[in-house]
């Protein structure tokens, strides 16, 4: 095992054979978990739901994101952050530390039902977002521009275009079979 956890074998390459040593396949990405775009009727908005496994990199991101000016809101509900947006491209006023990546454009493909979000930042702040959320759930494609330094560097995500699903449950109480907030978990739960 060398400095950095990894099993080398004697050629001095990565040994993937041995199941007891630390191996990272790509150690400057965290994977989200999953991410989807809610669309309106019209096309104008999208909800952006992001599942992300790191709680400091999703802290990052909404610090950062809500700055652009394409977005409307923003929250935390469990483990996800939505980000209300508007359909369109706009420029971003990116600058280290205080805003330095963004979302810079929601494009809605109402030909192949699909929508593009584009990530920017400064140095690998667009490229490292769209690298850990190009694995996600949910993503079709990906691609990714040039990075380097302290220049901007885009990348974007392309999602299938989702509509939201109501569902309503009247009071289902009863004490022979139990509440109604647990048939409503169970079900969105299955839906997920």
């Amino acid at each position: 095992m060398d400095d950095y956890g990894l099993n080398r074998n004697a050629s001095g390459s990565e040994d993937k054979s041995d199941k007891n040593g630390v191996f990272l396949p790509d150690p400057y990405t965290v994977p989200y978990l999953g991410i989807y775009a809610v669309c309106d009727e019209k096309n104008e908005r999208i909800e952006l739901i992001e599942k992300s496994d790191c709680f400091a990199g999703a802290c990052w991101s909404y610090y950062h994101y809500p700055k652009s000016p394409l977005i409307r809101s923003a929250r935390v509900t469990g483990e996800t952050i939505r980000y209300v947006i508007d359909a369109g491209t706009l420029p971003l006023c990116l600058r280290s530390s205080v805003a330095a990546a963004g979302i810079g454009a929601v494009l809605i493909d109402d030909v192949r039902n699909e929508v593009s979000v584009t990530y920017a930042g400064l140095g690998g702040a667009g490229i490292g977002a769209t690298r850990c959320r190009a694995f996600a759930s949910g993503v079709l494609r990906y691609e990714i521009s040039e990075a380097g330094g302290e220049k901007e560097a885009t990348g974007t995500v392309v999602l299938p275009r989702r509509r939201r699903v109501l569902i309503a449950v009247d009071d289902t109480d009863s004490k022979e079979v139990g509440a109604t907030w647990t048939l409503t978990h169970n079900i969105a739960s299955k839906i997920s």
